[in-house]
């Protein structure tokens, strides 16, 4: 199990986006960084990424491309304006720690945790709470490891690139059905484990929807992806959570009615 740091005081109001999955979206990265802009310009000085910002996000320069660039070179102006990033490991993200990419993070981990006004919040990206997820547990464990981060080392770019494509491609929508039939259960254990490690609420994204599970034992609050909904959390100087609709939301009419249904 994932264990949670000690909650970082923050002053002021923090924003949290959850699972973007960046270039997936006819102008998607536009409105992202439409965003963080909007963001910086109403005074916040602490956003939270909570991971699957691209569609996948691999530490070394041979997977960048023009979006990834664009977007992390918004991160660095942020974060010489001293804005603080946190990101928050996702199930697309791999191999970021230690490298130039995770350098303008004030924080990068598998959870982290916050206090703000009188509350405490937690975070973990969601993907190992749900255990009945058999194919992604399984790809966790051969490609999340340093063999094959080595192996990412070596292999040509062009290679490497269309092995990640073909392995995305037939894992999504195995990963997909099983965010369906949300895990109740392992959810409400999560809250209860982020509660005795001294958290009010722990925030997940990676099921794409909004939903909490409340229970004398803890709170487990699922966000909205912000690449279907374009909604993001805000946590108010005194530590009030609310989410947060986006103007770019009406961008999403133009896409085709069975867009995310197709990716089902």
């Amino acid at each position: 199990m994932l264990e949670y740091p000690e909650p970082a005081r923050i002053d002021g109001p923090v924003a949290i986006i959850a699972d973007s999955h960046l270039g997936q979206v006819e102008g998607d990265g536009d409105d992202f960084l439409a965003s963080l802009h909007s963001l910086r310009e109403r005074g916040f000085r602490t956003i939270v990424l909570l991971g699957d910002i691209f569609q996948y996000f691999i530490g070394d320069r041979k997977f960048e491309t023009p979006l990834v660039r664009r977007v992390l070179e918004a991160w660095r102006e942020l974060a010489g304006e001293g804005i603080a990033i946190r990101y928050i490991e996702g199930n697309r993200d791999f191999f970021l720690a230690g490298t130039p990419y995770a350098a303008w993070f004030s924080s990068y981990g598998r959870t982290d945790g916050i206090a703000v006004g009188g509350r405490t919040y937690a975070f973990v990206h969601g993907d190992r709470v749900n255990t009945r997820d058999l194919p992604y547990r399984f790809w966790l464990l051969v490609s999340k490891n340093p063999v094959s981060r080595a192996a990412l080392k070596v292999i040509p770019g062009p290679i490497a690139r269309a092995i990640v494509a073909r392995t995305e491609a037939r894992l999504y929508h195995s990963n997909f059905r099983h965010k369906r039939y949300l895990p109740e259960e392992a959810l409400g254990r999560e809250g209860a484990r982020a509660r005795r490690a001294g958290f009010d609420e722990v925030l997940i994204g990676h099921f794409h929807i909004s939903r909490s599970f409340e229970s004398s034992g803890g709170v487990a609050r699922l966000l909205p992806a912000w690449l279907q909904e374009r909604k993001h959390a805000e946590i108010d100087a005194s530590g009030v959570l609310t989410l947060v609709e986006e103007p770019s939301v009406s961008n999403l009419s133009r896409l085709r009615p069975d867009f995310f249904r197709r990716r089902e």
